[in-house]
């Protein structure tokens, strides 16, 4: 059975689903913070906090496009989200039960939102085109 990614409605759904599970993921993560600390011992938070940073300092320096001050800002924000996606995904997957129509609930309003986005930028790009 062949998939053909032609059709814009699948396109539209796939995206969104998506971007809606990346979403699920970081509110997941946010619990997992707040509720429990931070899902990943700091070790690990640091390394990829340098990771980021080595990587954001050498892309702005390579395009000459920004400094040392953005790309700490760029590492800090890589790795707030990281750290975030890895606790959402500790949080879904630990022995807390959850009920089911309270992450189904949350699925499909985060479905709703990453529709709207997508519909938003690409109204948005669509504008600066031009």
């Amino acid at each position: 059975m062949e998939y053909r990614f032609d059709n814009y409605i699948l396109k539209a759904f796939l995206a969104s689903g998506l971007l809606a599970v990346v979403m699920m993921a970081l509110a997941l993560g946010l619990i997992q913070l707040f509720r429990y600390g931070p899902g990943l011992p700091a070790s690990i938070t640091l390394i990829l906090a340098a990771i980021a940073f080595v990587l954001s300092a050498s892309f702005f320096e390579r395009y000459e496009v920004g400094s040392i001050m953005w790309s700490m800002l760029v590492s800090i924000i890589a790795t707030l989200i990281l750290a975030l996606l890895s606790g959402g995904i500790i949080y879904a997957f630990s022995e807390n039960s959850h009920p089911w129509e309270e992450l189904l609930s949350g699925f499909a309003i985060c479905i709703i939102i990453a529709m709207t986005l997508l519909s938003y930028l690409k109204r948005s790009l669509g504008e600066i085109e031009y």
